[in-house]
């Protein structure tokens, strides 16, 4: 059987002061003596080398050996009881008898093994009028207390009354985890330590955590020699450290002792404040000579602690209860204001009432690029910079501070009228926001020695010792404001969504007056495109008709005596005069598709094409065409905008063939859903018929599939293919009248596909 220390050597650096393992110490004070054994059959796993001075036994005599050779079988049975009682909230204490010695055992587990904690037993328990008498009390203090501080102050002078403890402190901690004397209790000789402030160094993170754990803990005397544990290989499954969070002796951190005698302090005692399963802070009882208080005490004095947590979150509110009535009476007329009259945000006297309403010492609303201001700021410049960052940094999220220049280095320059500030976002687009700004208050704060040298190092192996000076230190803040309190916050949210709303209202005015105009200005151009299809019709068609007319005479009349260059001119000047005619009335019918009243009408496609094939019965019989199609459906439509569709497909077939090939058209029909077409995903359930016009003429390149539905966009320049770039965007502008689309596929030399979509039911 190998015997080994478990005492952790840790030596903390500047390196690794942070992950200092105190819950690992591996050694405890020297009051009590500590057993831990084994869950399953109670073998003692590890020793405390002093179990000699209370047992006559050593440690290397307990090791290894189940405990019923040490304790009587009843007593055996009680821990076994006991143990299925306890709970990580509350150790259940008992007590052992051994010789002629009573031990007062605490006993919770560790991982694979059960803890026993022994101290000598030499106090009676307390008698139950006694324990009403201090909840009478605490009731009696909780009554009289006007404040969360004064209540701590009664808590304080009862603790000290309990305990006999020289000096009891209440320990409040801030966002930071630096701690405040916010009350004290002490002996008339001692130096005050109210009021004085302490880094959040002097208590470290490991430290904090363990303290919501272990709820109370004592130290007996500063000046012990810890005591080492000691265990055997192979006793446990898993690693050999004794983890002793929840231990009342566990060994303290030679730096925490150090820091101790350097305040001069003998023994401690500390109670754990919690408040929303966080630290709020520390009853912390000081004696100048060492000092063991029994269990029962210890308990009655936590029981103050219990006391006190249940009571912050009552206090802390009516402490801002009168604040929070005078905000939300500013908010409610506030709120009124903003409802009963338009336009009147970015009034000063609105201005002012709501920087009034956080107590800031101004407020600026940022609303579509311009800036509403009231009270005290710097320069403009400055203001867009700060603006400009709190939306590139914080984004749509709400943030306040009252010390901006940690977070914002500029704000050093202006720190005299913004040191803290409450920015909430006004738009989802992050355009708009409120700023509401406090300046500088310059405090001083009183702390227990140099916060900057509450560690000290040696240079030479680089090892952290804790200060030794606690000299009131005093240290000038700058660059801050007053706190904002919760109040206040919770008041700015819901302003700022009245102002979101009043906002909203706004830009809907505006845009509904934006629309008006464009309206307005709409119906003049309606009015104006009206004289333009009149001057077409009557003014612009009656001289292209003449000029057709009298170069008709001309030729007739003086042809024999006429040059053939001048024969030739007036060839062109007619043809250029037709087409022009074309032109004007390709853009008649463009307008007449887009401006007609739409009567839907059902119309039998069979008749439509029947009809359309009639009309260019001397083309397709000139270029041999064969034209072939299915059984047409019936659609919904406009009559003459149907037929001017077909009209325009199958020209356009008929035009562009091949000499190479012989001419053909097919005129195909299908059903097809919305969830198969891309421009239909709106509308998925949706059924259409498909008429496409297939043909085998020259084609083009199916990059342009687009393009050729552009107005005045002509594929072919070739005067052999003759157009105006109209006949095309007329059927997609009546395809898309009647609900439906149309599509173009084509290969050069081979021929196009066009197909037109019409809704299965479209009778609206």
């Amino acid at each position: 059987m190998k015997i080994k220390s478990i005492v952790n050597e840790f030596a903390a650096t500047m390196l690794n002061c942070e992950s200092e393992p105190i819950h690992i110490p591996g050694s405890i004070q020297s009051h009590g003596f500590l057993l831990a054994v084994s869950e399953d059959n109670f073998t003692v796993a590890f020793c405390s080398e002093n179990c000699y001075e209370f047992l006559d036994k050593t440690h290397i005599d307990l090791l290894g050996k189940n405990l019923d050779t040490l304790f009587s079988k009843a007593d055996i049975k009680n821990i076994q009881q006991q143990f299925k009682e306890i709970s990580n909230d509350s150790l259940r204490p008992f007590v052992i008898n051994y010789n002629d010695k009573s031990f007062h055992v605490t006993a919770h587990k560790s991982n694979e093994v059960i803890v026993l904690e022994f101290e000598i037993f030499s106090e009676e328990k307390i008698d139950l009028p006694d324990l009403l008498i201090q909840m009478k009390r605490f009731a009696y203090y909780t009554e009289r207390a006007d404040n969360l501080k004064s209540l701590c102050q009664d808590i304080a002078d009862e603790t000290r009354s309990l305990t006999g403890y020289d000096r009891v402190m209440i320990y409040r901690f801030d966002k930071e985890y630096n701690g405040e004397v916010y009350a004290e209790s002490k002996t008339e000789d001692l130096k005050p330590f109210l009021n004085l402030h302490y880094p959040h160094t002097d208590i470290p993170a490991q430290a904090r955590e363990l303290y919501l754990r272990n709820l109370i803990r004592m130290k007996v005397d500063v000046g012990y020699t810890p005591v080492p544990i000691f265990t055997i290989d192979g006793v446990l499954k898993e690693n050999s450290n004794l983890d002793l969070s929840m231990a009342i002796l566990r060994s303290v951190s030679s730096m925490h002792l150090e820091y101790l005698k350097n305040m001069h302090v003998g023994a401690t005692f500390v109670i754990s404040l919690i408040h929303n399963n966080k630290l709020w802070g520390l009853i912390s009882c000081h004696h100048y000579t060492p000092k063991h208080i029994p269990y029962y005490t210890r308990l009655a004095a936590h029981l103050q602690g219990i006391f006190l947590s249940s009571q912050i979150d009552v206090r802390q509110t009516a402490d801002e209860f009168e604040l929070t009535k005078e905000t939300h009476e500013k908010l409610v007329d506030l709120q009124e204001l903003l409802i009963n009259k338009e336009n009147i945000l970015t009034q000063k006297s609105t201005l002012l009432k709501l920087q009034q309403l956080l107590n800031a010492d101004a407020v600026i609303i940022n609303y579509n690029g311009e800036y509403f201001t009231e009270g005290d700021l710097p320069g403009r410049e400055q203001i867009k910079g700060l603006l400009d960052w709190l939306k590139k940094e914080k984004g749509l999220q709400n943030f306040n501070t009252s010390a901006l220049h940690k977070h914002y280095a500029d704000a050093v320059s202006f720190a005299d009228t913004i040191s803290g500030v409450v920015y909430l976002p006004l738009s989802d687009d992050n355009k708009n926001c409120i700023v509401w700004t406090r300046g500088e208050v310059e405090k001083n704060i009183d702390w227990a020695g140099n916060p900057s040298k509450a560690v000290q190092t040696n240079v030479e192996n680089l090892m952290l010792s804790p200060r030794k000076s606690f000299e009131i230190w005093k240290q000038s803040v700058k660059y801050t404001s007053a706190e904002w309190k919760n109040p206040e916050l919770d008041e700015a949210k819901v302003i700022a969504s009245s102002i979101q709303h009043q906002l909203h209202l706004a830009d809907l005015k505006f845009e509904e007056k934006r629309y008006l105009s464009l309206n307005e200005k709409l119906q003049k151009a309606n009015d104006e495109l009206a004289n333009m299809n009149w001057i077409s019709t009557h003014d612009l068609k009656e001289p292209l008709r003449k000029i057709q007319l009298y170069g008709s005479i001309i030729l007739e009349k003086d042809g024999g005596r006429i040059p053939d260059t001048v024969k030739a001119n007036i060839l062109r000047m007619q043809k250029s005069a037709g087409k022009m005619q074309t032109l004007i009335n390709d853009l008649l019918t463009y307008s007449k598709v887009v401006n007609e009243e739409r009567q839907l009408d059902p119309i039998d496609l069979n008749v439509i094409m029947q009809n359309i094939l009639w009309d260019f019965k001397d083309n397709i019989d000139e270029k041999n065409i064969s034209i072939q199609f299915d059984k047409l459906p019936t659609v919904y439509g406009v009559h003459f905008q149907v037929r001017q569709l077909f009209l325009n497909l199958i020209s356009n077939s008929i035009k562009f063939t091949r000499s190479d090939v012989t001419p053909l058209i097919n005129i195909l029909s299908e059903n097809v859903t919305g969830e198969k077409l891309a421009w239909a995903s709106q509308k998925a359930n949706k059924s259409y018929y498909k008429i496409s016009v297939i043909d085998n003429g020259i084609g083009f390149n199916t990059a342009y599939k687009e393009k050729v539905f552009k107005i005045f966009q002509r594929l072919h320049s070739s005067t052999e293919f003759m157009g105006t770039g109209i006949g095309l965007s007329i059927c997609k502008k009546i395809a898309e009248l009647h609900g439906g689309n149309i599509e173009a596929h084509g290969v050069e030399g081979e021929g196009a596909t066009f197909s037109v979509y019409f809704p299965v039911e479209n009778k609206d």
